[in-house]
């Protein structure tokens, strides 16, 4: 969940979720180090969430955010995630 302000400093809470197959996907790719607890999921739905806002130039339907893919730059981070 996060929050979410306009312009004109009005707030609005924003929930972003993660398909499951998404989350299955990363898991794999990473070989485990990136386990559904992990920050790397909200520094994943803070991207997408930013990305929306930037090009609708609105808050998102209901106040909800689903992300069913993930991008080439998520599977990349993922990649690298911890290993620094």
């Amino acid at each position: 969940m996060f929050m979410v302000s306009d312009p004109e400093g009005a707030e609005r809470e924003i929930t972003v979720s993660i398909d499951h197959q998404a989350v299955n996907e990363i898991t794999l790719r990473s070989r485990g180090r990136i386990s559904r607890e992990s920050s790397y999921w909200i520094s994943c739905a803070e991207r997408h969430l930013a990305e929306y806002l930037w090009e609708s130039d609105d808050y998102p339907p209901d106040g909800k955010l689903r992300v069913e893919q993930l991008s080439l730059e998520d599977l990349n981070l993922g990649i690298r995630w911890g290993t620094t």
